[in-house]
């Protein structure tokens, strides 16, 4: 096999989900000989990357450098990263492109094998918005995407973009890739807690409904408590002591090895108004740990299938959320190796290697 030149460019490394997914997706090209560079548009790496033999090469130092000028910004990102390149004497034979600010960076780079990830459905972003806030994102979004080549990181989200009419080039779905073993392993190291808590490792967003979670937990017959793996934010504390929950709600913080916890938590929660594909939800079921989830688009109903689908709940609705909570503690639900497999490293290289080999 001959190796490829691969660029991967993400805004940060703050501690997202997506943000997770481009440093999996540069290990995983890296281990299979290729040459990988991630970029960052900004230098901000709450990740543990000391275990990358790829370079992270900052394009900017602090956050939002050139954000506040707005397309402005966005052509001296472009032409810092074009600088960069040349300077690596560097022919990159494609370019993955992660999360929205990065795509309009990506946007007005000028090669001919792009690839824009999508992690999120814009659609049930857009239908959260007011009519003229919605209607600038779309306008966005259709010219990000015109005419290039996207990758979906569930089926779903390739029918939002139809239905949003914005014409792509290209779409495929490719779920994101896992390494399942490591996971597993990292979730064998020992924790500090010793009492029966249900786990939410979601970061602290509007979209993450912590609301809706707190509004379930309080509602729980089940005498447990909540540990959330977020960094800690006083709106968040504020509707912690709302609803009289300081005793039982844990806030650890954003953690470099969550899987530990994760695995020995008697739940994962999910209560979101919209994802993209959760990786928490994925990580949980790798590491045996029950989810109840909010069937929010996209990506819930593409994990928790067959008999785990009887887990998704409707979106902001504590009270039916609380009541699965409630009768998911009670018994033993079963996960098996067929519920994960479609998301294993080596199943998902596959599908990549195809689009260069085509």
């Amino acid at each position: 096999m001959k190796s490829k030149n691969i660029a991967i460019v993400v805004t940060n490394l703050a501690g997202s989900g997506a943000e997770k997914v481009a440093i999996t997706q540069a290990k995983l090209f890296m281990e299979k000989g290729h040459n990988v560079i991630l970029f960052l548009l900004e230098d901000i790496q709450n990740y543990n990357t000391s275990d990358c033999d790829f370079p992270i090469i900052p394009l900017t130092k602090r956050k939002d450098t050139y954000k506040f000028l707005s397309k402005i910004g966005d052509y001296i990102y472009a032409q810092i990263l074009q600088n960069k390149i040349k300077s690596l004497n560097i022919k990159f034979d494609i370019v993955f492109s992660h999360l929205p600010r990065a795509d309009r960076v990506i946007k007005l780079l000028k090669h001919p094998n792009k690839y824009f990830v999508i992690h999120m459905s814009y659609k049930a972003e857009l239908d959260k918005f007011n009519e003229k806030r919605g209607r600038k994102k779309l306008k966005l979004y259709r010219y990000l995407y015109q005419n290039e080549n996207i990758i979906t990181v569930s089926q779903a989200m390739i029918q939002d973009f139809d239905e949003l009419n914005i014409n792509y080039r290209n779409a495929k779905m490719i779920y994101n890739p896992f390494y399942i073993d490591e996971i597993r392993k990292k979730g064998n190291e020992p924790v500090e807690i010793d009492f029966q808590y249900i786990i939410s490792p979601s970061a602290f967003r509007e979209q993450k409904r912590y609301d809706v979670m707190l509004d379930a937990f309080k509602m729980l017959e089940h005498n447990i408590k909540l540990v959330i793996l977020a960094k800690n934010d006083d709106k968040l504390t504020q509707m912690i002591k709302d609803r009289y929950l300081e005793d039982k709600v844990i806030i650890l913080g954003f953690q470099q090895n969550p899987y530990k916890y994760i695995k020995n938590a008697s739940l994962l929660v999910l209560s979101s108004d919209r994802e993209g594909l959760p990786t928490i939800v994925i990580e949980s079921l790798i590491l045996d740990t029950p989810v109840v989830s909010t069937d929010c688009p996209t990506g819930p109903s593409e994990i928790l299938t067959d008999d785990l689908a009887y887990w998704l709940v409707p979106v902001q609705n504590p009270s039916i959320l609380a009541a699965k909570i409630d009768e998911a503690l009670d018994i033993k639900i079963n996960i098996q190796d067929k519920d994960i497999y479609k998301f294993d490293k080596e199943y998902i290289y596959q599908e990549y290697k195809r689009l260069w080999e085509k």
